[in-house]
């Protein structure tokens, strides 16, 4: 795995402490400007994160980072590659949270998510699971793709959409006339 900064800041709280409690919440040990990660496996490509601000935090069990954009123009973007590391989708969405043990990425208001096939998926929280190419939510989601239209409550898919299951769902599916 490769991480990559423009800019960053160390911070070491004071007073000799080490907790991560404040009165604001937890504190980043490390801030990354224009933060860049890329994940690898096999040599491969696997997924790789852009995001303008890139915040590490570390608690007694764990360690995340939480991935944001400082603009309204701006997006925290993923790039996800197939198992031949080919691109297979992009993520993107408002913010995120990496939990880099557990191979989990959560995306975070305004995910939107395009394959290399132009299927389209929206929804406002998204689950991508590194071990099994997966994502999910238990939100609305809508997937557009050339031929339909589906949306629904709850997800489950392939990260690249080929196969996708919805909770609760409408559809509106184009349906050639066989008179034709």
């Amino acid at each position: 795995m490769l991480l990559v900064g423009g800019g960053c800041e160390h911070r070491v709280r004071s007073g000799g402490s080490d907790s991560l409690a404040t009165a604001e919440g937890a504190t980043p040990k490390h801030v990354s400007w224009e933060a860049r990660f890329a994940m690898t496996e096999g040599g491969r490509p696997r997924a790789t994160i852009k995001a303008s601000r890139m915040e590490q935090y570390r608690t007694a069990d764990s360690s995340y980072s939480v991935w944001r954009s400082m603009n309204d123009t701006a997006r925290v973007r993923v790039y996800l590659f197939d198992q031949e590391g080919d691109s297979s989708a992009t993520v993107t969405a408002d913010s995120l949270v990496f939990q880099d043990q557990k191979g989990l990425l959560d995306a975070y208001q305004n995910v939107v998510v395009v394959t290399e096939d132009n299927k389209r998926l929206e929804t406002e929280h998204l689950i991508w699971s590194q071990a099994d190419r997966n994502i999910r939510t238990k939100r609305f989601v809508r997937i557009r793709t050339p031929s339909e239209v589906v949306q629904g409550t709850g997800l489950v898919a392939e990260e690249d959409l080929d196969t996708y299951q919805l909770g609760r769902f409408s559809a509106e599916v184009e349906v050639e006339d066989e008179g034709q």
